[in-house]
């Protein structure tokens, strides 16, 4: 009868579970050089800019963008330059104006109140020559009126500017306010009358100049 036990040295040679496991191949193939599984950590793919790296055109951007700045700059300087060039003309043209208009107003009313016997003709020639309808028209019909009643009185008269200002103006009119004192001598006050005037003068710009076109006692 043959001896069936389990020989030792058999049992030795035969493969157990452990080892099958060991001797089994892992899903890693190790000829796969992904550079993706060796990159180290922290790293991205290889041929990607590191991180914070500015691009290979940055500093020709940077440039461009420095020559746009400064012609900006330029623009906006020059255009400040312009508009205070037109704003200084704009101004000075006002002035101009109102020193133009006060100054005539001034010279009707100083030429209104001193106007006498002797010098009755000259002052209206003067208003005359600033003035605008129906202001002229008006002066034009009683200058020889205003000659023989002075004559004829005697009438002595001197006086001055109080006072000048603009009420309003623009581009084709404006309006002066005038303040003034005279005293007038005649064969029935030879001493004289102190007399206030406050003249309310319209004026129109006409032919290049200021010239006045009415004459009103403010009240």
């Amino acid at each position: 009868m043959t001896d069936t036990a389990t020989d030792p040295d058999t049992a030795d040679a035969a493969p157990t579970d452990a080892d099958t496991a060991d001797a089994a191949p892992t899903d890693a193939d190790p000829t796969d050089t992904d550079p993706t599984d060796t990159a180290p950590a922290g790293a991205g793919p290889v041929g990607a800019e590191p991180d914070g790296a500015a691009p290979a055109d940055a500093p020709r951007r940077r440039g461009r963008l420095a020559v746009a700045a400064v012609a900006l700059l330029l623009v906006v300087a020059l255009a400040a330059a312009v508009l205070s060039v037109l704003a200084w003309r704009g101004t000075a043209g006002t002035v101009a104006d109102r020193d133009e208009a006060t100054a005539v107003a001034s010279q009707v009313v100083r030429d209104f109140i001193g106007i006498d016997a002797d010098n009755a003709k000259g002052n209206v020639d003067n208003m005359l020559a600033v003035a605008t309808d129906p202001f002229r028209t008006e002066l034009g019909r009683f200058s020889e009126v205003f000659g023989a009643i002075l004559a004829q009185g005697k009438v002595k008269a001197e006086g001055g500017i109080d006072a000048v200002g603009i009420e309003h103006i623009d581009a084709d009119t404006a309006t002066v306010l005038v303040s003034a004192s005279t005293t007038v001598r005649n064969t029935e006050v030879p001493n004289g009358a102190p007399r206030d005037f406050r003249l309310l003068l319209g004026l129109r710009h006409e032919d290049g100049a200021w010239k006045v076109s009415t004459v009103e006692v403010a009240p």
